[in-house]
């Protein structure tokens, strides 16, 4: 467990557009929360959870290389086993002089 200090002593500073500030300040004031407030909550929650509290939607992948990249990495990570792996640095390169599906 890591050791926090008693007193707060680190800064952010976030430049928000005056409309979204005020709509962000309603829904955490109807929870009981400043802004700040729930700032720190959010970053102690993602802390605790080693990444965002909430799941991520809607990433703008803007080319085919990058959807082709993430559908692979996709793939990888829902069969590990069936992805091409190299010991050392001389089968990686071997693997590639052979080609892409390793024969």
């Amino acid at each position: 467990m890591q050791k926090t200090s008693n007193t707060k002593s680190a800064n952010i500073n976030v430049r928000l557009y005056p409309e979204i500030k005020k709509k962000a300040e309603n829904v955490f004031a109807y929870h009981g929360l400043t802004l700040p407030e729930a700032i720190t909550v959010f970053i102690n929650h993602a802390c605790h959870v080693g990444g965002f509290p909430f799941e991520l939607n809607g990433a703008r992948w803007q080319d085919e290389a990058s959807l082709t990249a993430l559908e692979e990495c996709k793939g990888i990570e829902a069969n590990p086993l069936a992805s091409l792996s190299y010991h050392n640095a001389a089968e990686l390169i071997a693997g590639c002089l052979e080609g892409d599906d390793g024969e």
